[in-house]
């Protein structure tokens, strides 16, 4: 089975029949149960934030979601310091403003353990480069 990673701003837009994307989200949530979902615990950190929490519809659904069997958690430790210097970096040298969690993922991208086939998100222009050098498609 094929590794797909998933980018934040997907959570939300899948959960949250408000967000300006929660039609395409929709589409992509049933390609998404075709593959094995690889979750880095800081793109949860970041979902699981104040506003998303309070709605109680959309983090039930959210809770079901990250239940499901094709679901595996990743143990981001061994990139932390890698993601924070690469943001850093990037934001203040590069002129290419960065999160931290983007980074990540980026990282994640790259390493050729992680095995990453597919990248669900929205932010297209944040992640087509390191897509491209390490032929994983955007979904």
């Amino acid at each position: 089975m094929a590794y797909v990673l998933v980018d934040t701003g997907l959570w939300y837009a899948m959960f949250d029949r408000r967000d300006q994307h929660h039609s395409d989200a929709k589409d992509k949530a049933e390609v998404l149960r075709m593959f094995q979902i690889v979750l880095p615990w800081p793109t949860l950190y970041e979902a699981l934030r104040t506003k998303f929490v309070r709605n109680a519809v959309a983090l039930d659904q959210f809770e079901r979601f990250l239940k499901g069997p094709n679901i595996t958690y990743l143990d981001d430790a061994s990139f932390r310091h890698a993601a924070f210097d690469l943001s850093l970096d990037s934001s203040l040298r590069r002129g290419r403003p960065l999160s931290m969690v983007d980074c990540l993922i980026r990282l994640l991208l790259e390493d050729v353990n992680t095995r990453i086939s597919y990248l669900a998100t929205f932010n297209y222009q944040d992640f087509v480069d390191v897509c491209r050098r390490n032929r994983v498609q955007i979904i």
